[in-house]
């Protein structure tokens, strides 16, 4: 008789279980996005020599050594990609210029387009992509910049990361 009972119990706490279930309404969100395929970057990392600055002309504010060159190129550019946008992106300190990591005090790095317009940190420039040759140049400039003056002698280093998006 116990045996039936608990039979009976184990069958009607099933029951109640499956009547209690209820069904749940589900969403399925897919995204993505369809964008242009990358160019090939055709610069190797590249690494600007300022050789060696004399701290003597870094003692006013505003001082700053000569511009030095940086171009870079992407080559096979996929038909139908018509510009590049670099954005760049590295430390910064205070005054808004890419920070120097080295340890020469009161000295920034200050990087351009050959226009003049500065590219700190988050700043994009875009250049168009030649069709006839599917390639692209940025032709930039850096140079070594003291904003408040009284720089200290020691190395100068900075690490500017370039990010390209396509159009």
């Amino acid at each position: 008789m116990n045996a039936m009972k608990t039979t009976l119990l184990a069958g009607l706490l099933l029951i109640a279980g499956i009547i209690n279930a209820h069904a749940a309404d589900v969403t399925i969100t897919v995204n993505g996005r369809v964008v242009a395929q990358p160019c090939t970057v055709s610069t190797p990392p590249a690494a600007v020599a300022l050789g060696d600055l004399f701290a003597a002309d870094f003692s006013q504010a505003g001082s700053s050594s000569g511009w030095y060159p940086v171009t870079l190129g992407l080559t096979n550019c996929p038909v139908g990609t018509s510009s590049v946008t670099a954005t760049f992106t590295g430390v910064a300190d205070d005054t808004g210029y890419y920070q120097n990591q080295g340890d020469a005090l009161n000295l920034q790095l200050e990087l351009q387009d050959t226009n003049g317009n500065n590219l700190n940190n988050g700043n994009s420039t875009t250049v168009h992509v030649d069709g006839s040759t599917q390639s692209a140049s940025l032709s930039l400039q850096v140079r070594a910049l003291s904003v408040n003056g009284n720089a200290q002698q020691g190395s100068i280093q900075a690490t500017i990361n370039v990010t390209y998006t396509y159009s």
